[in-house]
């Protein structure tokens, strides 16, 4: 890495405000030992990328929490009297399951805090299948199907595939997610559901760059994952979705660079923004 290179780091770090994050000094430290794995050009692509990169650390999903809610359709606010919470996952998923209902919790501890929520009865968390099989909606009563991090759409595919199965109509199903990439907004659309979020993800390489731009990046992007052996399963992201955010947990639908543990000797090294 050169002074330059180096220098465009502390830039980047000073623009997005990391340095406000109690965890950016770790942060900072994986991603200078990571940069120096790197010839000066794939140096230049990760910075690049780094450039769009979004990090929405713990403290941050209040805000983000408290901005979807305020998105959904007030007449349905209005209208309502009772909500159902429940994660997005796949069936048999338990460890997902759990996860899952980790981002429910808070969100139901917030809503009690906004005044357009005060009539509604928030606090019933269904915990698996079998439960929310046993749920008939009333007419003033909805599900809310909640995750923090959308990425292909095919765990909502999976996850309301099953649903489908019970007594649960479409309207009365609410999508929300602190954030989603396009392409799974554009699979859940195809259901006919609204989504409500905070954020959107565009495919860090293919969707900011064009023709030659994005072949050379691709490739660029191959070589530093051969390097640093990372699994092939996620080049690119899982599913290729070319993801560059980081939550409390970093979705494996990101760039591999950013998440994917690597060795360095003897010694496996963890990645600037790892999820585990």
């Amino acid at each position: 890495m050169t002074p330059k290179q180096l220098l465009e780091l502390d830039k980047i770090i000073t623009k997005k405000e990391w340095v406000d994050n109690p965890l950016h000094t770790s942060v900072n430290n994986k991603l200078f030992k990571l940069l120096n794995r790197l010839d000066n050009d794939e140096v230049t692509l990760i910075l690049e990328l780094l450039q769009k990169f979004t990090w929405i650390s713990n403290s941050q999903y209040d805000k983000k929490i408290l901005d979807v809610f305020r998105k959904i359709d007030s007449n349905i606010i209005k209208s309502c009297k009772k909500l159902y919470f429940f994660p997005i996952v796949k069936p048999r998923d338990s460890k997902k399951l759990k996860s899952g209902l980790s981002i429910i919790y808070p969100i139901v501890g917030i809503l009690n805090y906004i005044e357009e929520f005060d009539h509604v009865n928030t606090g019933n968390i269904i915990s698996n299948f079998q439960q929310l099989k046993r749920i008939t909606l009333k007419e003033d009563e909805y599900l809310i199907l909640v995750d923090d991090f959308i990425g292909s759409g095919k765990t909502f595919e999976d996850c309301y595939n099953q649903i489908q199965q019970y007594s649960i109509p479409n309207e009365k199903i609410i999508i929300c997610t602190l954030a989603i990439q396009e392409d799974g907004l554009e699979l859940i659309k195809k259901y006919g559901f609204s989504v409500y979020y905070s954020h959107i993800e565009k495919k860090g390489i293919s969707n900011n760059y064009v023709g030659d731009e994005i072949i050379t990046r691709i490739s660029k992007m191959t070589l530093i994952e051969k390097k640093l052996k990372y699994n092939p399963s996620y080049s690119l992201g899982f599913e290729k979705s070319e993801g560059l955010i980081s939550m409390i947990k970093t979705p494996n639908n990101t760039f591999p660079v950013f998440w994917h543990e690597y060795v360095e000797g003897e010694e496996v090294m963890k990645a600037p923004f790892p999820r585990y």
